[in-house]
């Protein structure tokens, strides 16, 4: 255990890059997806013994993790990453901006998590990118987003980026909506630093996807998953 915010934050950032390190080196080695994922999951119990912080997940005991989901958790603090690695019992991929796949190696980590690149600033090569990542989902591979698009407060559900229930509709798959609760008290918004403590981390239940090309389905499914996500995290609905 470490004394202060500002330290312990300095010793997650070394411990996360010395991991990512480990992860880089095996993919070098030729080591399989699996040791990757593996290498997450380590990560995620390590960081939470060095920072001190416990995680109480509920409701995934009920959910069929044979199939694929596209996970949606709320966004409050960067901490929010370590929550679903901690609480879901299968490694998940992100949407993640194309540029992290440019570095050497790294790419190969990103790919065995099940990551996607997307390319924000087009937004046809975007779209492509979504029709692979939700062909990556049909195929077996969950993926975790947060639809709100940037870390709240920690007072509320922000309004929902069409993007992830685009996902979701091109994959056919049910969406989990995930709310956690407490990231921001441990490591706020400024990321000054990191605090002991306790997340929970509540999981709902999974819903269809609307039918393709339903748009006011895809709406639908969009109002549901953020009134899920206030019940879940305990926050109002706020713009």
């Amino acid at each position: 255990m470490f004394d202060s915010p500002p330290v312990r934050l300095t010793v997650a950032t070394a411990y996360t890059l010395y991991m990512c390190q480990r992860a880089m080196l095996g993919k070098a080695l030729g080591r399989s997806d699996e040791h990757v994922r593996e290498l997450a999951k380590e990560w995620a119990r390590g960081l939470r013994e060095r920072m001190g912080i416990e995680i109480r997940a509920t409701g995934f005991e009920s959910v069929d993790w044979s199939r694929p989901y596209v996970v949606m958790a709320n966004h409050q603090s960067y901490l929010d990453v370590l929550a679903l690695f901690s609480a879901l019992p299968e490694t998940f991929g992100v949407v993640a901006k194309k540029e992290l796949f440019r570095v050497p190696v790294f790419s190969g980590v990103m790919k065995a998590l099940g990551c996607v690149p997307v390319d924000r600033a087009k937004s046809a090569a975007s779209f492509r990118a979504m029709r692979g990542a939700a062909e990556r989902v049909r195929l077996g591979s969950t993926i975790a987003v947060f639809p709100e698009g940037t870390r709240s407060f920690g007072d509320r559900i922000q309004r929902m980026k069409k993007g992830p229930f685009y996902l979701a509709q091109l994959a056919q798959v049910h969406t989990l909506p995930v709310g956690i609760r407490g990231t921001h008290v441990l490591m706020p918004r400024k990321n000054t630093g990191i605090r002991p403590g306790i997340i929970e981390v509540h999981c709902g239940a999974p819903i269809e996807p609307p039918p393709l090309d339903d748009a006011r389905g895809r709406k639908t499914l969009m109002d549901r998953v953020r009134g899920d996500l206030g019940r879940l995290a305990g926050v109002p609905l706020r713009d």
